[in-house]
C-alpha cells in the first residue's frame, strides 16, 4: 500500500502568494511522523510525487492519495487525474468530487437548494470597477465585513476579510484577480464560530465528532486563512457536543447532504459557521483535507471519538469504516 503525497522543493516556492500557498503544504518531517503513527494500523510506503517516477513506484495501487487541497486547483488535482486515467486503485475524492467541492458558488447553490442556509454572495469577474464595488457593498447592506476568495479553489489561499466599503473591496478584489484568480466570490461575513465535521467512507460513510474552532481572542472578526491554518496559532478544535445539541444535529445533516451532493469519497470535511443564536450556515466542503497530527481537525475528532488517527487512515485504506463504528460509540453512521 502506498501513501502518495506532495512536498515541493525550494525551487518551486516562488511567485504570487507563495508564502501563503506553501504554508499549506506538509514537510517531509510531518509526513514521516504521520506514517510512523499510522503503521501500527496500516503499513504504508511513502511516495512523493515530486520524485519524478512516482507512477511507476505505485503501479496499480492501492494508493492513499494525499496530494489534493494543498496547492491551487489546476496543479493540485493533477495527481488525482493521473490516478483516475491510469485506473489505479486509490483512496480519496474522484475528479468530480474535487471539482464540485472546489466550485464554491455551485456548491453553495446545491446546499441552498437542499434547504440549508448559506452566506449571501456575489460572483465577480474582471474587470472589477469602482461602480461594481459600490453596487456590491450596497447589495450587502448593513453587513460590517465581507469575505473575498477565489471562486474555484480549495486551499484557502486568497481568503481575505475586508470592510464593507467600496474602496477597500475594490482594492482587495483587484489584488486577488491580478495575482491569483480572475473570478472572485464576495460573501457576507457571518458572526459566530467555525465548526467542522470530518467524514470518511463511501456508500455508507461515517461522521466523526463535530468540532468547534476556539480562539484565544474571539472579540475581533476572524477568517481561518491558509496561513492561520498552517500555524493554528492561538486556536484549537474541541468537540461541539457540549454546546447545542440542535446545532450539532443540523451540521451533521448538512455534512451528510453535502457529502452526497458533491460526490465525495473516502475522506472529506464540511465547514460551517455557528451563530451565537444557534443558526448553522454552510461554508464549504473540502475534499481530501489535511490529516496532520496534533491540532488538525481529523486528529482532534479521532481523539474525541476515542480513536487514533492511524485507525482512521486504516479504515479509509481498507474501505472498512464500520470497524470504527464498532470501536467507538461516538462515531455516527450517515
Amino acid at each position: 500500500m502506498y501513501f502518495v503525497y506532495d512536498v515541493p522543493d525550494a525551487a518551486h516556492r516562488h511567485g504570487p502568494h507563495a508564502e501563503e500557498l506553501y504554508a499549506n503544504f506538509e514537510s517531509e518531517e510531518t509526513i514521516a511522523a504521520l506514517l510512523d503513527h499510522a503503521r501500527p494500523y496500516v503499513d504504508l510506503e511513502a511516495v512523493n510525487i515530486r520524485s519524478g517516477n512516482w507512477v511507476e513506484k505505485v503501479g496499480g495501487g492501492p494508493v492513499f492519495n494525499y496530494t489534493y487541497g494543498f496547492g491551487l486547483l489546476e496543479e493540485s488535482i493533477h495527481t488525482t487525474l493521473t490516478l483516475e486515467s491510469l485506473g489505479v486503485d486509490y483512496r480519496g475524492a474522484p475528479p468530480l468530487g474535487i471539482y464540485l467541492s472546489a466550485n464554491k458558488p455551485y456548491c453553495s447553490a446545491l446546499l441552498r437548494g437542499a434547504g440549508f442556509e448559506c452566506p449571501r454572495e456575489r460572483l465577480i469577474c474582471l474587470p472589477f470597477t469602482m461602480t461594481m464595488a459600490e453596487n456590491a457593498c450596497r447589495y450587502f447592506g448593513e453587513v460590517a465585513h465581507l469575505i473575498t476568495k477565489p471562486a474555484y479553489e480549495e486551499s484557502s489561499v486568497g481568503l481575505v476579510l475586508c470592510h464593507n466599503e467600496p474602496h477597500a473591496l475594490w482594492a482587495v478584489v483587484n489584488a486577488l484577480q491580478a495575482s491569483l484568480a480572475p473570478t472572485i466570490v464576495i460573501q457576507e461575513y457571518v458572526e459566530g464560530f467555525d465548526v467542522t465535521v470530518p467524514i470518511i467512507g463511501q456508500a455508507k460513510p461515517l461522521l466523526l465528532p463535530a468540532l468547534v474552532l476556539q480562539r484565544d481572542d474571539d472579540t475581533e472578526p476572524f477568517v481561518f486563512s491558509a496561513a492561520a491554518k498552517a500555524t493554528k496559532h492561538s486556536v484549537h478544535y474541541e468537540p461541539l457536543s457540549d454546546w447545542w445539541p440542535e446545532a450539532e444535529e443540523m451540521i451533521r445533516r448538512m455534512a451528510r447532504t453535502a457529502f452526497a451532493l458533491t460526490r465525495q469519497r473516502d475522506y472529506s470535511r464540511v465547514d460551517a459557521r455557528l451563530t451565537r443564536d444557534g443558526r448553522c450556515v454552510f461554508l464549504e466542503i473540502n475534499a481530501n483535507p489535511q490529516l496532520g497530527l496534533g491540532k488538525a481537525s481529523f486528529a482532534v475528532a479521532a481523539r474525541a471519538a476515542g480513536l487514533e488517527l492511524g485507525q482512521i487512515m486504516a479504515a479509509i485504506m481498507r474501505h472498512s469504516p464500520d470497524d470504527l463504528d464498532e470501536a467507538s460509540p461516538v462515531v455516527r453512521a450517515v
